[in-house]
């Protein structure tokens, strides 16, 4: 499966909308065999529910879509991928990225999108976070997520940051909304300025 890392905007070019989510951090050879009513696989098929509220925001706000991709794709059974997800967080590794951006200094408005995987952000998006200087920049997180809402992932985002940039209100919406979610993201996006 090829996947395509950045997608360019005409209007807002100073935002930039960069997501990770586990659709495009998978390798899946044979797609047509996933069970797409289980609930563990369904966000593994192209657009994962990240993607789908990146989309979503830029429809509103313009700017340019990146995906956030490990070198090292994350197994596709759910159990080998906890497994992987809580190694990365109990020794705080940083995944290595597949994909960077060369002119992250034209970017003043960052929308920061990611699952909520085991009470905070994949260890990819700190990866991605690290990489850059956020100084002066505006971060605006967005989150999908099961019963445990935005959890940790908007202070441990903001633990990584530099003082001097600004996180505004984050939206977290609940993965099986995530097809009926527009709106929501419309509404949040007024609601901060946008």
């Amino acid at each position: 499966m090829k996947q395509q890392f950045f997608k360019e905007s005409s209007s807002g070019n100073n935002i930039l909308i960069a997501y990770f989510t586990r659709a495009e951090n998978v390798f899946i050879e044979n797609q047509e065999e996933i069970d797409t009513d289980a609930t563990s696989s369904a966000s593994l098929l192209p657009m994962g529910n990240s993607a789908i509220m990146a989309d979503y925001i830029q429809s509103v706000v313009g700017g340019d879509l990146f995906s956030i991709v490990t070198e090292n794709p994350y197994p596709v059974e759910y159990e080998d991928c906890l497994k992987r997800v809580t190694k990365e967080q109990n020794e705080n590794i940083r995944p290595v990225l597949a994909n960077h951006i060369d002119n992250m200094y034209d970017y003043d408005i960052i929308f920061i999108g990611y699952p909520n995987w085991a009470y905070t952000c994949p260890m990819a998006v700190f990866s991605f976070l690290e990489e850059y200087d956020f100084s002066g920049k505006t971060v605006i997180p967005f989150c999908t997520h099961g019963t445990g809402g935005l959890a940790g992932t908007v202070s441990d985002i903001k633990e990584i940051l530099p003082e001097n940039c600004e996180v505004m209100q984050p939206i977290g919406v609940y993965r099986d909304n995530i097809s009926d979610c527009k709106d929501d993201i419309e509404k949040w996006l007024s609601e901060i300025g946008f």
